[in-house]
């Protein structure tokens, strides 16, 4: 990369490294990698994710189990008990995406100025409330009401955390940490599906129904890994307590080796707006954006409806539950794989694209098999998964890989999942219940919507090729000519010395 031939190495008793005009010092280091020896970054990162992830991890699971089981409480009597009828249970899946999409973009700028360590415990516990509250509900207008503050509450942590992971890891190593989040739902919807199978034995305990202790017994955990989280995370590398003071400054080394230091950190006490601007205008905000969206279609349609869509191939509601989790467990495993290429490889177009393809292939299988009966329609629905998560998975991490300063990050990222999740609004509505068991608008239009995202990756990657090779070949060094320094900071990932992750 570009950005890692500005450097000038000292040798001494100490070792001091300047970077691109940053004055950065460590002591008793060894000049590889700038002073890191694989070894050393090797336990620092580790280190990281055993801090960060289990918390992150298992709060991730719980938002996604709060924000689909309604899908698992159908099976279980909801809509009779609270006198749902034609489309009202599509009404309250989607209802929820409104506040979710609204609240996500100010989410994540606001961010860095209430802090992480304050803004993820105080996201789970407003969600975990809200679920346990569910499970109290006596007509639609409540269920409507408590869906609407369920996605307040859950529209702010997937962003964050996402965002959140920028702070700790190098651009390289973020496509495996978010295989970590998308595993985690992959492995709430199998958790869903066998906890929904248990708590259904439940049914009538202390007269209560099934689905209503389905949202109580999820959201309790909720507002206990909410407080725990409170505890356990740090808002930074630098205010860390599990990290040496060495290991600080070799996180602000992997910073700069990265290309980060080509764009502003910005003012944790203000909003840059010119930065945010800045990504408002980038046509590469908006390719992915957009392709975003269309994969987010099939993900909701999928996450929400797939007991639907298996128990309408004939199976009771407790094999339904059962049969969700090959599914699942089939799209954390591909993805898995798939996100550890990514990173090591460094691309990210040519993965999108292929998963996207997969998932068409599913969807191709279920529009043209339903005469061949249940196993065709269900192996179907396992392809789907093999893609799904690839396509909505790998883009995640390819937006922050590209956006150097701090808050046309956040808003480039907060603006592609706000326009990916608006998909979830309409998403309930193409699975009608009057088009069951075949599903023939659902699994059409899902399928046109992830083809034409995958026409969008393939653009993206390819013209982000292209400027690097412009850049590579020197066309772009005419930008930096008669700039300052600050004015130099501000061009972000339009310095010709950074190059993109396609």
């Amino acid at each position: 990369m570009g950005a890692e031939s500005n450097k000038s190495v000292k040798e001494g008793s100490d070792l001091k490294v300047t970077l691109d005009a940053h004055n950065i010092e460590f002591a008793n280091g060894d000049v590889t990698n700038y002073g890191m020896t694989p070894q050393e970054e090797r336990v620092m990162v580790r280190k990281m994710d055993l801090h960060i992830f289990p918390i992150v991890i298992a709060l991730y699971i719980l938002s996604f189990l709060d924000r689909v089981n309604i899908g698992n409480a159908r099976l279980y009597g909801l809509e009779e008990d609270l006198g749902l009828k034609g489309e009202d249970y599509q009404l309250c899946v989607s209802l929820l995406f409104i506040t979710y999409v609204s609240f996500e973009m100010p989410a994540n700028l606001l961010l860095k100025m209430v802090q992480p360590r304050r803004f993820i415990p105080a996201t789970a516990l407003g969600w975990g409330l809200v679920s346990l509250c569910i499970g109290f509900v006596q007509n639609k207008t409540q269920l409507i009401a408590l869906r609407l503050l369920l996605g307040l509450f859950e529209a702010g942590y997937f962003p964050a955390i996402c965002f959140y992971l920028t702070f700790f890891y190098r651009r390289r190593e973020l496509a495996l940490r978010i295989f970590f989040l998308f595993a985690a739902s992959a492995v709430s919807g199998s958790t869903g599906g066998l906890l929904a199978y248990a708590i259904g034995f439940m049914e009538g305990v202390r007269g209560f129904r099934a689905w209503r202790w389905l949202m109580i017994l999820e959201g309790i955990p909720t507002i206990l890994f909410g407080i725990a989280s409170y505890f356990i995370l740090s808002n930074d590398p630098q205010s860390t307590n599990y990290l040496t003071e060495r290991e600080k400054e070799l996180c602000k080394i992997r910073s700069h080796l990265d290309g980060t230091s080509l764009g502003l950190a910005g003012d944790e006490k203000k909003i840059d707006w010119q930065q945010c601007f800045e990504a408002w205008k980038d046509w590469k905000v908006w390719t992915i954006a957009l392709a975003q969206h269309g994969v987010t279609v099939m993900l909701y349609g999928y996450s929400t409806f797939l007991p639907t869509i298996i128990r309408a191939l004939g199976y009771s509601g407790i094999h339904t539950q059962l049969l969700t989790i090959p599914c699942y467990a089939a799209g954390a495993v591909v993805y898995l794989c798939i996100a550890y290429f990514s990173d090591k490889t460094g691309k990210r177009g040519i993965f999108a694209v292929g998963g996207c393809l997969t998932a068409c292939l599913g969807y191709a299988i279920l529009l043209g098999t339903p005469q061949h009966g249940a196993g065709a329609q269900y192996a179907g629905c396992v392809i789907v998964a093999a893609g799904l998560y690839v396509a909505v998975g790998i883009p995640i991490s390819w937006m922050p890989n590209n956006l150097p300063s701090h808050f046309k990050r956040a808003a480039g990222q907060g603006t592609s999942m706000t326009v990916g999740n608006c998909a979830g609004i309409y998403a309930a509505f193409l699975y009608r219940t009057n088009d069951s068991p075949e599903y023939k608008l659902g699994h059409g239009a899902t399928l046109g919507f992830v083809f034409a995202s995958g026409c969008l990756f393939g653009l993206a990657s390819l013209l982000l090729r292209r400027e690097n090779k412009k850049r590579d070949r020197g066309e772009r060094d005419h930008i930096l000519e008669g700039k300052t320094p600050e004015q130099i900071d501000r061009l972000g990932d339009y310095n010709p010395e950074y190059r993109y992750i396609y």
